[in-house]
């Protein structure tokens, strides 16, 4: 976890945040079996809604453990220091976070599996907080690998594919403008 090496305390408290909704998430299965949805306020779904929704989870926790496997020694959560090499093979050659989107799609599976009000906010609240954590790491992988993250970046998509392209293939000269082309893609 790179996130307790990093000095930048917005980074630290976007990866608290994020373990933190990580744990309520197990947290939340747990109670889900044991005090049963009437419990916990889970709104009625068709079987078909859940089917799809179980389909998501396993696309989801497969896609995020695949991924996890494929960035090997580069794999961090947060951003290190050490620079890493640029994983462009298996499913980032389709998306430049598949472990962030793996996660997205796990946690909104659980709309579909037990919806209710607290998953959905929670479900908005986390889905802010990985987009945030990705805007810091590609402007810290733009600092470490320069263009050849950006030629990287304006082809493959953010979360998925032909989707969050950064627009420009140079390097920008200052921080501002770092930040001006990842919040403009």
């Amino acid at each position: 976890m790179a996130f307790s090496r990093n000095r930048d305390p917005i980074q630290k408290l976007v990866g608290a945040a994020i373990a933190i909704y990580m744990t309520g998430l197990c947290v939340w299965a747990v109670c889900y079996a044991l005090l049963g949805k009437n419990a916990l306020g889970v709104w009625e779904v068709p079987s078909n809604v859940k089917i799809f929704g179980w389909t998501l989870l396993a696309i989801g926790l497969t896609m995020t453990v695949t991924a996890q496997a494929q960035m090997g020694i580069s794999w961090r959560m947060g951003v290190d220091p050490e620079p890493t090499a640029i994983v462009k093979s298996g499913l980032f050659k389709f998306s430049r976070n598949p472990i962030y989107s793996g996660m997205l799609l796990t946690l909104f599976s659980y709309l579909f599996t037990s919806p209710c009000p607290w998953l959905l906010m929670g479900c908005c609240q986390f889905s802010l907080l990985i987009y945030l954590q990705t805007l810091y790491e590609e402007q810290a992988l733009i600092k470490i690998h320069g263009d050849s993250y950006l030629i990287y970046a304006s082809s493959v998509g953010r979360f998925f594919p032909k989707m969050g392209y950064l627009k420009s293939p140079t390097l920008p000269n200052s921080d501002d403008s770092l930040e001006t082309a990842i919040v403009n893609s």
